[in-house]
């Protein structure tokens, strides 16, 4: 996969401080086309009637919204303004589309997505419910940038967790899309992995046909959830990106028992690339 459409999704004007040119950088090391996209969550009024609620019909943005929408907008002009790459911002008209639908129906056509890890203090439902859905149900792979995160080079020592899945098999090919020249790239496999080793080594293999130094970890689960497994892992191999399938279970085994890409998404220090 060469990256020539990236799509950048913006939920808030304090997270599009850092996230845009962060962006702006990655389109411009790979000449890529940066499309920002903006979904605005039209608000419905309703009135309760004898304990029942009752839609008056027309919706409206607050200006509150307006105003967080005028500020990324500004933010978005100003990293692109004279750089060496293409982009426009589509921002989500009033209407009756939902916000989800309009993000993904606008990052469609992206070679990949970028997006910011949602602040554990301070980001709005709705805006973790965007970042979720922008993972489950995009079909792209989405690059999640970490507030805290020094920007430089991605793709010079790659982390793959690794499991004999659909998401992680897709995850390993994206994360080699995005690989320096002669990047280091580390398979991580935790716990048994039965017969998924296998096809592990046949990954290696394609690796290192590209031209990859690749390293072979196995580890035993210490900790409670394998997020926090990968992220030890990617500290001590230096990694400057995290590849990772996400939501490999069910929704409701993922809503009672927690999961890994939770864990990835609320705690990495390092920009997570993560395929569904």
């Amino acid at each position: 996969m060469t990256i020539k459409s990236l799509a950048v999704a913006l939920f808030s004007a304090k997270e599009a401080q850092w996230l845009i040119p962060a962006a702006a950088d990655l389109a411009s090391r790979t000449g890529a086309h940066l499309t920002g996209v903006l979904p605005i969550e039209s608000q419905v009024p309703f009135a309760g009637t004898e304990g029942s609620l009752v839609s008056y019909g027309a919706v409206f943005i607050p200006e509150w919204q307006r105003q967080e929408a005028a500020a990324i907008a500004g933010v978005f002009q100003a990293a692109v303004t004279g750089r060496d790459f293409l982009a426009d911002l589509k921002q989500q008209p009033l209407g009756s589309q939902s916000a989800e639908s309009f993000l993904l129906d606008n990052v469609a056509a992206a070679d990949l997505v970028m997006a910011g890890q949602c602040p554990q203090q301070g980001a709005r439902h709705s805006q973790r419910q965007l970042q979720e859905q922008l993972i489950r149900r995009s079909g792209r792979p989405v690059l999640i940038i970490p507030q805290d995160w020094t920007p430089g080079v991605i793709g010079s020592n790659i982390l793959v967790g690794w499991s004999n899945t659909r998401e992680a098999i897709r995850a390993a090919h994206y994360a080699r899309a995005l690989a320096q020249p002669g990047a280091n790239i580390s398979i991580l496999n935790i716990g048994d992995g039965g017969l998924g080793l296998e096809c592990r080594e046949d990954m290696a293999a394609a690796f290192d046909r590209h031209g990859h130094s690749v390293t072979l970890i196995d580890r035993q689960k210490t900790t409670p959830g394998a997020g926090s497994m990968l992220l030890k892992v990617a500290v001590e191999c230096g990694a400057d990106m995290l590849a990772a399938g996400a939501f490999g279970h069910s929704w409701a085994y993922d809503f009672v028992l927690g999961a890994a890409t939770r864990e990835l998404l609320e705690h990495a220090k390092l920009p997570v690339l993560f395929s569904r």
